[in-house]
């Protein structure tokens, strides 16, 4: 008992004396006010906290790295509540247990992705999905979608075997395939709202080589023949990235103007045993010198993601990032592009710098909130998603502009969600519409049972989680 209590009184000790804590997502333009910034030191700890905070029915917020457009991961400001409300961070959960045999891994909640990619390919073993960087804490890239590109792999919710779970009394639930793998289906993304995941094991593979091939392409004001051709490239490499078209602020003519040409990279497995190379250019999120035509070889991380110091967008953008059936790819991708030039009379602040459309594919998957959920596709789709983004870049942290160009991204899924069965990322400029989200998620009536049961007092949600997905009884708590 006495290495609980210790532990325990230190969480507290924190609760009542910390200072208060402001918050900020990682360009910081998110932010809330919190009482206190608590980091347990472990499952115990964390456990030992939730406990004696349930009587108060304090809100908590466990957080990442804040890596996101949103306000997911928003504390309830301590100006909207007569509550508590702690920012938590499981940054001290690290451990660690690799079995080769059985090809699994099962890690703390604090560890990030680059550093628990270190530590795989130390082991001669590889991911087989990941988003663009890794500069995210793994359970919280997991927990919200984030994904790669590849009409055969899922996103990084779909490697999850297994995950600890506390609920908001501090009760441990273990959810795997094996015990209740219907529940999985609610936890692989389960947006915060479920409980502080401790613990989470995920599948991995053997080291896992990889040859990436990057395309120069042709770019036209011809939107309907550009989409096809990508449409048609789509058809020919099933894990592809196409970054482009890109389009530059014209300051003088106040409008947006096609750059000449974009490029395309797509990945193949290789038995290549030369000089992993891929390192060298951190083209994976389109930083460095990209558009060129040429091929690297390297590890499946390193093929497809760059580590935080390949993030080379230090500037306030907005972004969305759009999922919707891949038969749709040319036409929506045509109309979403036509949409946002008929736009361009108002974005007149200042600051303007580049606007990218970014498209990849990803693997439909039966998790119930995830983007890609297949629960509602037509018999003849085939369960492949495309993905669509844009980013709306600046040259300088102006707020006016940051604000103006968030005010149009939100106005695309209303805009095509219906006609596209279009699903947001769930921390990207996403409009709060609880009955688009019931039409987009049908399985969400049981994931808000699950998510009654864990958190009967509404302690893990936040206005967001509330209007996002309906979560009505929680209204009165916040």
């Amino acid at each position: 008992m006495v290495s609980l209590k210790l532990p325990l009184l230190l969480v507290l000790l924190h609760a009542v004396f910390g200072s208060a804590y402001r918050w900020f997502n990682w360009q910081y333009e998110v932010t809330c006010e919190s009482d206190a910034y608590i980091t347990p030191e472990d499952e115990a700890a964390t456990a030992a906290f939730l406990k004696a905070q349930y009587p108060r029915g304090s809100l908590i917020k466990v957080v990442g790295n804040g890596h996101g457009f949103g306000n997911l991961s928003t504390c309830v400001d301590t100006t909207l509540t007569n509550k508590p409300s702690y920012i938590v961070s499981l940054v001290n959960l690290k451990s660690l247990k690799i079995d080769k045999k059985n090809l699994t891994v099962t890690f703390g909640a604090g560890w990030d992705v680059h550093d628990l990619a270190n530590e795989l390919k130390a082991n001669d073993l590889s991911f087989n999905n990941l988003g663009a960087e890794r500069v995210q804490n793994f359970v919280g890239a997991t927990s919200t979608g984030t994904h790669g590109s590849g009409s055969l792999v899922g996103n990084i919710g779909t490697q999850v075997t297994g995950l600890r779970v506390l609920d908001a009394q501090g009760n441990v639930r273990i959810v795997n395939e094996t015990t209740n793998a219907e529940e999985l289906k609610a936890f692989r993304i389960s947006l915060g709202a479920l409980g502080l995941i401790t613990e989470m094991t995920i599948k991995v593979q053997p080291t896992y080589l990889l040859k990436k091939t990057t395309k120069v392409l042709n770019a036209t004001t011809n939107y309907n023949q550009m989409y096809n051709e990508i449409a048609q490239l789509y058809k020919e490499h099933d894990r592809m990235t196409v970054w482009g078209p890109h389009f530059d602020w014209n300051d003088e003519a106040q409008q947006w103007a096609i750059e000449p040409q974009f490029f395309a990279s797509w990945w193949e497995p290789t038995n290549y045993t030369g000089e992993r190379n891929c390192t060298l250019n951190y083209c994976a999120n389109g930083c460095g010198d990209c558009i060129k035509n040429y091929i690297c070889y390297d590890e499946v991380t390193d093929a497809m993601s760059c580590p935080p110091q390949g993030v080379c967008t230090r500037e306030f953008y907005a972004e969305i990032e759009h999922f919707f059936p891949i038969e749709y790819l040319a036409e929506a991708a045509t109309n979403y592009t036509l949409f946002q030039q008929a736009q361009t009379p108002r974005m007149r602040a200042p600051y303007n710098n580049q606007m990218i459309f970014q498209y990849r594919t990803l693997k439909g998957d039966d998790s119930y909130l995830s983007p890609v959920n297949t629960y509602n596709l037509k018999p003849e789709q085939s369960g492949v998603f495309a993905v669509l983004e844009i980013d709306w870049m600046q040259t300088y942290n102006n707020w006016t502009t940051l604000w103006q160009n968030q005010d149009l991204a939100f106005e695309f899924l209303p805009h095509f969600g219906e006609t596209y069965n279009v699903r947001s990322h769930w921390n990207k400029m996403s409009p709060a519409n609880a009955t688009f989200a019931r039409e987009q998620y049908p399985k969400l009536p049981e994931f808000l049972a699950i998510q009654e049961r864990q958190d009967p007092k509404c302690q893990f949600v936040n206005e967001f989680l509330v209007g996002q997905l309906g979560v009505d009884r929680c209204a009165k708590y916040l």
